[in-house]
């Protein structure tokens, strides 16, 4: 219906043989590069990292999508049953129950207001006014899905939240729901697979690492728990390797890539190595994240 329509709504679609291709030549063509003038050039990049960065992709993409669509069938039941009682609460608990990385669910009214909310261990909050919050602002303003930053929710955690309008059966907008997820939790059990590290010590088995970025600088999901949620751009710690923030302004500018940047190995290791780097994009209705695999090559 016209009504429910994605207007702005963005997805990737799951890079083809011609991304793949195109992620290749990048690699290539980028060989020998100076990324920040302390990078010395290396003869061949390697060709198995762009093979596990698109499964990455492929699986962070499905997932998102496969939350949204879950957010988005809610909205639709909500429609039906309202927005309280019991009819909205069997709603939102089916959603949770459905999709274990949603950890919190509420609706609430035209004026931001939570009426309902579902989570597990947590204070519900409803009658909070919410209605300052970024992405409950954008659906009451444009009536629109949209896919927010990551925000410190009063539990304690950082989340991401997927908001959709609800829509009386008349097609009058009466309010909607907000979705929270974990973007960590959501990165760590797909990304563990791939690069073969223990999640609940994090150490490495193979020689790649992944982390990804918002486009503001904001780490989102690093293997080093201690880097997730600094700015690349204004933490200290990133202030003596211009390489790296060479390369974070071309990560930021440039939905898929590859190069170089020198970096401390990991925390506790402040031994300085050149990493090389293969980046590309997930994202929902035009919010993206960038996802890096990189490798110790000096």
């Amino acid at each position: 219906m016209e009504r429910k329509k994605r207007s702005g709504a963005w997805e990737m679609s799951h890079l083809g043989a011609a991304a793949l291709a195109a992620l290749i030549f990048c690699a290539f063509a980028a060989a020998g590069e100076d990324a920040g003038g302390a990078i010395s050039s290396f003869e061949e990049p390697s060709i198995e990292m762009p093979f596990l960065l698109l499964q990455i992709q492929a699986d962070l993409q499905g997932s998102l999508r496969d939350l949204d669509m879950a957010v988005a069938k809610a909205s639709s039941g909500l429609s039906a049953s309202g927005l309280e009682g019991d009819g909205a609460r069997d709603v939102l608990r089916r959603l949770l129950e459905t999709n274990s990385n949603l950890v919190e669910a509420v609706t609430f009214d035209e004026d931001g207001k939570i009426i309902v909310a579902e989570c597990e261990g947590c204070e519900g909050g409803e009658g909070a006014d919410i209605s300052g919050q970024e992405h409950i602002a954008h659906v009451l303003r444009t009536k629109n899905p949209t896919f927010s930053g990551q925000f410190l929710l009063v539990e304690g955690y950082q989340g991401t939240a997927i908001a959709y309008p609800v829509f009386s059966p008349e097609g009058e907008f009466i309010g909607g729901i907000s979705a929270i997820l974990k973007p960590e939790e959501l990165t760590n059990v797909l990304v563990a697979p791939q690069l073969r590290f223990d999640i609940s010590t994090r150490a490495n088995i193979t020689d790649y690492s992944f982390w990804s970025m918002h486009l503001d600088g904001l780490i989102a999901y690093d293997r080093d728990e201690s880097q997730i949620g600094k700015n690349l751009f204004e933490d200290p710690l990133y202030h003596p390797f211009p390489s790296l923030l060479d390369l974070g302004e071309r990560i930021v500018a440039e939905r898929s890539g590859h190069g170089y940047y020198a970096f401390q190995v990991a925390e506790g290791d402040e031994r300085v190595v050149t990493k090389e780097s293969y980046w590309t994009t997930v994202g929902l209705h035009g919010r993206e994240w960038r996802l890096i695999v990189t490798k110790i090559v000096g």
